[in-house]
């Protein structure tokens, strides 16, 4: 006897369970990747920027940043990094990339991931920053002094950068002239700064000369002034320990007895009396003298008065004289001696006393004497007969 048929809710159910497994097999395929398995990511290249490095002191640092990809062309993140150098005595690589330079050279470092590896070129060439010269100062005594200059080039980092040329130059020659090697020679007072120079690195030093002098001569060493308020300038010349003169002295000038002769700041002497002196230079510890005398020379012999006329034989005049230097003074300690050439007209006493002798013209000559000069004045007397 056959057995019971399903119930038609039952097929129903069944239908609609089959149909939902159909629509979403294929979804879930694909969500699986169908067919094809995904591959794992493998290195395969190694990137490292920058691409090269130019290293120009000792102890200069540099990092080193390296990109991993994959087959693909995509970077692999978190990929481990090996970091070697193929000459670490040139410069040296930390674990994380970071070069350090360790002297002149060139070095290769290599980043390794897996089976991949990138290279960088590393070349250290040491360049000059600045140079330090020695001695920073100098100060040269005399002309023709020398000092050795010595120069050093430091790179950035203040190590010695060796076989470098030095150019060496003087701010001002007048000064300090300085030669290929570095050395300095005086050639007059001032201060002057010389300059080491290596591929654009500088350094200088400051050279002052200033002579000290030695031994001072004042001249002229002696000198005489023939009228009062003639004047003479004196020179203090002193020179170095090369023999050179020394220039710009700070000389103090001083007359032991300014009542004769005086003297002020620039050596300038002034005659002031008949007599004599001395005058004092000082330079330094170093002190020398002129003598200085002053002597009165008279230019003229003036006779008062030069013209007169007695209107009687008997008659007198009394005359005076006096002589004169060059710039009017009177000549000190003069003698004066008269005469009458003609003494049929008038006649004269020691004393400069005219008397009318006779009708006429006639002269009177007075004879200044000073210093074993002879000087003559002459006053011209008219005798009129009444």
């Amino acid at each position: 006897m056959p057995g019971p048929e399903p119930s038609r809710g039952r097929l129903a159910f069944a239908a609609l369970a089959l149909i939902a497994l159909a629509l979403t097999l294929p979804a879930l395929t694909a969500a699986c990747g169908g067919d094809e398995p995904t591959e794992p990511p493998v290195a395969t290249t190694v990137s490292i920027l920058p691409a090269s490095l130019d290293m120009s002191s000792f102890g200069e640092t540099a990092q080193l940043t390296a990109t991993v990809l994959d087959q693909n062309g995509q970077p692999i993140a978190g990929a481990s990094v090996n970091w070697t150098i193929d000459d670490n005595s040139v410069a040296t690589v930390s674990t994380g990339g970071l070069v350090t330079a360790v002297q002149n050279g060139s070095a290769t470092v290599t980043a390794t991931s897996g089976g991949a590896s990138g290279t960088v070129a590393v070349t250290v060439a040491q360049r000059p920053a600045r140079i330090e010269v020695s001695p920073s100062a100098d100060t040269l005594v005399a002309i023709g002094d020398t000092v050795q200059l010595a120069a050093q080039p430091l790179d950035a980092n203040g190590n010695d950068v060796p076989g470098v040329t030095i150019g060496w130059l003087s701010a001002d020659d007048g000064v300090a002239t300085v030669d290929a090697n570095g050395l300095v020679t005086a050639a007059g007072n001032g201060t002057a700064n010389i300059t080491a120079s290596a591929g654009g690195a500088t350094g200088a030093a400051a050279v002052t000369v200033s002579q000290v002098i030695v031994a001072m001569d004042v001249l002229p060493a002696a000198t005489t002034l023939f009228s009062l308020g003639d004047t003479v300038r004196l020179l203090a010349a002193g020179v170095d320990a090369n023999g050179h003169p020394g220039s710009a002295l700070r000389v103090t000038w001083m007359s032991e007895d300014d009542a004769v002769a005086a003297v002020d700041t620039t050596g300038l002497v002034t005659a002031v009396r008949t007599g004599s002196t001395d005058v004092f230079a000082t330079v330094g510890e170093l002190r020398d003298s002129a003598g200085v005398s002053v002597t009165q020379l008279a230019s003229e012999v003036r006779v008062t008065p030069a013209v007169d006329t007695l209107g009687a034989v008997g008659d007198t005049v009394r005359l005076s004289a006096v002589a004169l230097d060059r710039n009017g003074n009177e000549v000190e300690d003069t003698d004066y001696i008269w005469s009458a050439p003609h003494p049929s007209v008038v006649t004269v006493d020691d004393s400069g006393l005219v008397t009318a002798r006779g009708p006429g013209t006639g002269e009177i000559r007075v004879k200044a004497t000073r210093a074993g000069a002879n000087y003559i004045g002459v006053a011209t007397i008219t005798v009129v007969e009444s």
